[in-house]
């Protein structure tokens, strides 16, 4: 079925995996085409977005984090958006979101350390 989203969402996963990302973003938008309300769809998008860009949260990213956070209780959306605020200095703000993804993240979750020290402005191991 073309109008299907499906293959091109789990495309992309694997080409995001694969560490394929402008591939992994043409997919994901090809997924949107398809369903413009996918929020699995938007995630990989702009997580390709941060990867093709090396890194760097840019503004359109951010935006796709923003409505993902909005409507999941998924920790990533947050963390990316922490870590947006961390690039452009906003450190009040980048606290405020780790403390976010903070409260989103399962007991278990291995990122969960990292969060809390940021949420509290605290330097993580290995930074300054």
């Amino acid at each position: 079925d073309p109008r299907d989203p499906r293959p091109h969402f789990y495309s992309g996963q694997v080409l995001l995996d694969a560490g394929r990302a402008e591939e992994a973003a043409r997919a994901y938008a090809a997924a949107l085409r398809r369903d413009p309300n996918s929020l699995q769809a938007m995630l990989g998008l702009a997580r390709s977005m941060v990867q093709i860009d090396g890194g760097r949260v840019s503004d359109q990213a951010r935006a796709l984090f923003e409505q993902v956070g909005a409507a999941t209780n998924d920790p990533a959306p947050w963390i990316y958006q922490a870590m947006a605020a961390m690039q452009t200095g906003d450190d009040a703000n980048a606290q405020r979101l780790w403390g976010e993804a903070l409260v989103r993240m399962p007991p278990d979750d291995p990122r969960r350390e990292m969060a809390t020290r940021m949420s509290r402005g605290e330097p993580v191991q290995g930074t300054n």
